[in-house]
């Protein structure tokens, strides 16, 4: 950051303190995923492909400073979020009748 102050990759215990707080929060307000809308089933854990994992709303990369900032923290599903990385989100809205 330009202003000097630190702002770690995403890993690690401050991670995984970020994961146990967007799940207690998920789970008490029985969140869904913020990518495909469907429920999370929040006692599941990672790898599980439809565990919970954390979306950052806006981008790590594009907003890097927003990394560690809770009000950027969403639940999304472990697979979902992957696919999003890659480009390929998945809106919930199934297949559309015609390739765009």
């Amino acid at each position: 950051m330009s202003d000097g102050r630190s702002n770690p990759p995403w890993a690690g215990r401050r991670a995984a303190d970020a994961l146990k707080r967007v799940k207690a929060i998920g789970r008490h307000e029985s969140a869904p995923c913020v990518i495909c809308d469907q429920s999370i089933d929040y006692d599941l854990t990672y790898p599980h492909p439809q565990s919970c994992s954390v979306q950052h709303v806006r981008s790590q990369k594009m907003f890097p400073e927003l990394r560690w900032d809770p009000s950027n923290w969403m639940p999304a599903h472990l697979d979902c979020n992957k696919s999003e990385g890659t480009g390929q989100r998945s809106l919930g809205i199934g297949l559309t009748s015609q390739e765009w």
